[in-house]
């Protein structure tokens, strides 16, 4: 008779789609608010569990190991550790030598080998070099001298020289 009750409620029939939890929530009452709290608290807690049986995995695994197994292990991720430190150490030295920022280095030199990031960086260089400046401001334009108060002759004057009227 629950599954009933449940399958009534997916269906879609009591409420509007695109209705709001707190709607949702309102309509289930009591029993139903319960419910999902027992559902989300036992989510979480088998969620925690196959985190912790994952940890001892690994643990037994690391344990299973021979002690050569382990070595190989452990000179491959320092082989790894090395290699992505050369890498990192290639990609600033190419972005100091062409003058790059920091941010554009990350973003833009991605290569893995020196000939692409050396490429990536002089083309980055020729772009940074080539991009269009703002006008230079014209001189000509504009007024010379001083400004004329508005409630002096001068201006009177000004204007009768400029629309013609003598």
């Amino acid at each position: 008779m629950s599954e009933q009750g449940t399958e009534n409620n997916n269906s879609g029939e009591g409420t509007e789609q695109g209705a709001k939890p707190s709607d949702v929530a309102a309509q289930l009452g009591d029993g139903g608010k319960k419910a999902i709290q027992a559902e989300r608290e036992a989510r979480k807690a088998a969620e925690d569990a196959a985190k912790s049986l994952q940890t001892q995995l690994d643990e037994i695994k690391a344990a299973q190991m021979s002690d050569l197994e382990k070595a190989q292990a452990q000179a491959k991720s320092y082989e790894d550790a090395a290699a992505k430190a050369t890498a990192e150490a290639l990609r600033w030295r190419i972005a100091a030598k062409h003058g790059i920022s920091d941010e554009d280095a990350e973003t833009f030199l991605t290569g893995n080998d020196e000939a692409s990031l050396t490429r990536q960086a002089e083309r980055l260089a020729s772009l940074a070099t080539t991009a269009p400046t703002t006008p230079k401001p014209d001189r000509t334009q504009g007024g010379t001298g001083e400004p004329v108060a508005l409630n002096s002759d001068a201006l009177e004057n000004a204007l009768r020289s400029k629309l013609g009227i003598a």
